[in-house]
């Protein structure tokens, strides 16, 4: 079960993460357009978008489980995943590729 977990986790930071990237280029297209001055965003509003989109995910998953030893089980395979240093590394290069963009 863990398994299963753990690949429902990186899909869903994966996609988290891809999801805060579009909207980074949607928000540097909107200043273009509107001829604002464009300013590249630091890491922490970058890490804090992210985290945004992987807690709607995680909710989402987690209202899907029903015995509470599975939601547990789930939450702390989350912790586990979130302090993972390819995950952090992930975000890294996410926000170094956007930071490439400005």
């Amino acid at each position: 079960m863990q398994y299963e977990f753990d690949e429902k986790i990186d899909e869903a930071i994966h996609k988290s993460v891809r999801a805060a990237i579009r909207h980074f280029k949607e928000r540097q297209k909107l200043a273009q357009e509107s001829g604002s001055p464009q300013r590249p965003p630091i890491y922490e509003e970058f890490a804090s978008i992210v985290d945004q989109f992987t807690e709607v995910s995680k909710r989402a998953d987690m209202n899907k489980l029903r015995t509470p030893s599975l939601r547990d089980l789930f939450k702390r395979a989350w912790a586990q995943k979130l302090r993972n240093y390819a995950t952090q590394r992930q975000l890294r290069e996410a926000y170094e590729a956007i930071m490439r963009r400005y």
